[in-house]
């Protein structure tokens, strides 16, 4: 087992704005699903409020780590765990602007697969988060950063499936060129996602 433990009780209130950013990350990934469902007509707004609030988060982050003495986790890692978090929630927001802007021309395009990836993920590290706070074992962590590589490496293979039937099928080109930009934007979602995962397991492996 490892400990963030030995620092002076400050690592809690980072930990506290990681916990939120990854919650604000998933909650961004369940609002795309419900507006690609039809099952809900969100507004762009929706996810641009998803994205102020992970910027505020980003911000008082960054006042936290200006003030604090003592840290167990090592500031640049902290960082770089916000930053990842934070693109998540910023690239929905992206996807959701141009995905109802050109709605006409995506017709019968499906989705849905990028989607059950990006929640995985998305999960995934909200669960290594909790497991700093918790100090779940180093072994355990890297079990779960293993399963989020394997998610992302799955998350390509979609990607690049869905880019290939572009290929093979007679798609205007304007059509082809949005959902080529779209379904890269999804994969984008993954990639922060094994970021913020490499990085709690550089955490862990620092203070074990």
């Amino acid at each position: 087992m490892f400990s963030l433990q030995r620092a002076l009780g400050e690592d809690d209130r980072v930990l506290d704005l990681l916990e939120s950013s990854a919650l604000e990350a998933c909650e961004s990934v369940a609002a795309l699903q419900k507006l690609l469902a039809g099952g809900e007509t969100a507004a762009l707004a929706t996810f641009s409020k998803a994205r102020k609030r992970e910027k505020k988060i980003l911000e008082a982050l960054a006042e936290t780590l200006l003030h604090c003495l003592v840290l167990a986790m090592e500031r640049e890692d902290i960082q770089a765990l916000g930053d990842a978090l934070y693109r998540i929630p910023k690239t929905v927001d992206n996807f959701a602007h141009r995905y109802i802007v050109a709605a006409a021309q995506l017709n019968g395009v499906d989705f849905s697969r990028q989607m059950e990836l990006m929640a995985r993920g998305c999960g995934t590290v909200a669960k290594m988060i909790r497991g700093l706070r918790y100090r779940m074992s180093v072994g355990e962590l890297k079990q779960l950063n293993a399963n989020m590589q394997k998610i992302e490496s799955d998350a390509d293979d979609v990607m690049l499936e869905l880019i290939g039937e572009l290929f093979e099928r007679e798609i205007p080109t304007l059509k082809a060129i949005i959902i080529k930009d779209l379904v890269e934007l999804n994969e984008k979602v993954v990639d922060r996602c094994r970021d913020a995962g490499n990085v709690i397991v550089r955490v862990a492996l620092k203070n074990a």
